[in-house]
C-alpha cells in the first residue's frame, strides 16, 4: 500500500487557494454589478471611466465602451462562479478517489482538469499557484505506483 499524503496535501492547498481565487473574482464582480445597479451607479462609473481615459490620453475609439466593460464584468462573475463550483466538485472527487489509494489515475485526471480550469478561470496570473499545485498532485497520482510484492 502506497501512501498518498503528498497528493492529498497538495490538492487540499490547491483547492483552498483556487476557491479563494475564483470565489474572490465572483464576489468582486457581483459587488461591482450591485453598485452599478444602484441609482446613479452606472452614470458615475461611465463618467469616471471616460474621465480617466481623457486624463490618460487614450482615444475613446481604441477601448471598449463603459457599457461593454460592465457587461464583461457581469459575464465574468457568472463564469467565475460556474468555474468555482465545477472546480470544487472536481477536486473533491479527486480527493475521494485518492484517499485509500482507490483510483489514483482518476484522481490524477480530476486534479489535472481542475488545475487547468483554475488557471484559465483565474486569469492565469491569480490561478497559477493553485493550478500548479494541482498539476503536481496529478503528476504524482500518475507516476507513483505501488511496489510489486513479487519483485525481488
Amino acid at each position: 500500500m502506497i501512501k498518498r499524503t503528498a497528493e492529498v496535501v497538495l490538492s487540499v492547498i490547491g483547492m483552498l487557494f483556487g476557491m479563494v481565487t475564483l470565489f474572490g473574482f465572483t464576489a468582486i464582480g457581483f459587488i461591482l454589478d450591485k453598485a452599478i445597479n444602484k441609482p446613479g451607479g452606472a452614470d458615475a462609473f461611465t463618467e469616471d471611466y471616460y474621465k480617466q481615459l481623457k486624463e490618460s490620453g487614450i482615444p475613446v475609439s481604441e477601448v471598449p465602451s463603459a457599457k461593454q466593460i460592465l457587461d464583461m464584468v457581469h459575464t465574468y462573475a457568472i463564469l467565475a462562479l460556474i468555474a468555482a463550483i465545477i472546480f470544487t466538485v472536481l477536486v473533491i472527487i479527486g480527493l475521494v478517489c485518492i484517499t485509500g489509494n482507490k483510483k489514483p489515475v482518476l484522481a490524477g485526471f480530476m486534479f489535472l482538469i481542475a488545475g487547468i480550469l483554475v488557471t484559465i478561470g483565474g486569469f492565469v496570473v491569480a490561478g497559477f499557484v493553485p493550478g500548479l499545485l494541482l498539476v503536481i498532485a496529478a503528476i504524482l497520482s500518475f507516476v507513483r505506483k505501488p511496489k510489486d510484492p513479487f519483485a525481488i
